[in-house]
């Protein structure tokens, strides 16, 4: 019985060591392989697409007869072309506001632009102040003081008839005054802040006529067509020639505080090395013999020097203290 059992159990373990042989054995498992990360081409920077103009163009503003800033206007264009290397279209802007809309859509790249329009240009982003005129200063008469530095400011001026009985800008009260344009700054900013410093409401108490000009204004009171006018000091030198009289029959009265120069203004969007050689032709062209006869004949200029934006804080505040005014 015991062989028989001893038999039996070897005859299952055989069975169970073949059933055990017959079981596949696991497949050994296959280490993962991270891809390699495509790489990502790197960013080639475009070039910068100059937005320098082939012509440069350059405009006037009207502060004086259109008629003698034309008569200017080619051989400041020529001298510029001479110092630039490159073709430069001198024009004459109808007003000021017209040279400031054209700077502000890039049709103009350079503006000559008056105190006031210089800043009204810049607060839109449409002009940098790359220098700014230098001129005589002028006495009460009217005289250039040769003798003195040149200055970077100036003053407006109340001028009128001696038969006006306006001594005072107290007698303005009533009155008809000329100006050049309701943007320039010796013709009404600067004017108009100075009668409400005196008890005047300039918007109430007198009469502006745009006369479209400091000589024109001069004219108006010359002629009699206005009581008195307020211009640039002193604007008589504009029309001298021709009313050899003109000292005694347009007199000066008073002065305002002095007031920034007017600018040679830029685009913003020019390149700065096309600035710095705008700036530098200007500079060069006021100190040749030829140059200095033309910007004395368009503006009255002796000369330039670089301009700074702070400069025009004044004009900033002026300009804002009369938004109370309606004109």
């Amino acid at each position: 019985m015991k062989k028989l059992i001893t038999l039996l159990m070897a005859l299952l373990l055989v069975f169970a060591l073949v059933s055990c042989a017959k079981e596949p054995a696991p497949a050994p498992e296959t280490p993962e392989v991270e891809e390699p990360a495509e790489e990502t081409p790197a960013e080639v920077e475009e070039p910068a697409v100059s937005t320098d103009p082939e012509t440069l163009r350059v405009q006037l503003i009207p502060s004086r007869d259109a008629a003698v800033l034309d008569a200017q206007r080619k051989p400041l264009q020529d001298l510029l072309e001479k110092e630039l290397g490159m073709p430069v279209e001198v024009t004459v802007a109808t007003d000021y506001n017209a040279l400031i809309e054209a700077m502000r859509s890039e049709k103009v790249d350079v503006g000559f632009l008056a105190t006031t329009s210089y800043v009204l240009a810049a607060d839109q982003g449409a002009a940098e102040a790359i220098l700014k005129s230098l001129r005589y200063d002028v006495d009460d008469a009217g005289n250039l003081l040769k003798d003195q530095p040149l200055v970077d400011g100036y003053k407006a001026q109340l001028v009128a008839s001696p038969e006006s009985g306006i001594t005072s800008v107290e007698d303005l009260k009533g009155k008809t005054i000329g100006i050049a344009s309701f943007t320039s700054t010796s013709g009404f900013v600067w004017p108009a802040n100075l009668l409400a410093d005196h008890g005047l409401d300039p918007e109430q108490d007198v009469v502006w006529a745009d006369l479209g000009g400091h000589d024109k204004a001069i004219l108006g009171v010359y002629n009699g067509d206005v009581d008195a006018a307020f211009t640039f000091k002193d604007a008589r030198t504009l029309v001298e020639d021709e009313l050899a009289d003109v000292y005694e029959k347009v007199v000066f009265i008073t002065d305002t505080t002095a007031i920034p120069n007017d600018t040679i203004s830029v685009i913003p969007s020019l390149s700065p090395e096309l600035k710095e050689r705008i700036k530098q032709a200007f500079l060069n062209i006021a100190e040749s013999e030829e140059g200095l006869e033309i910007i004395r004949a368009v503006y009255n200029h002796e000369g330039y020097a670089p301009a700074t934006d702070e400069e025009y804080a004044m004009v900033r505040e002026y300009l804002a203290r009369q938004k109370e005014w309606d004109f």
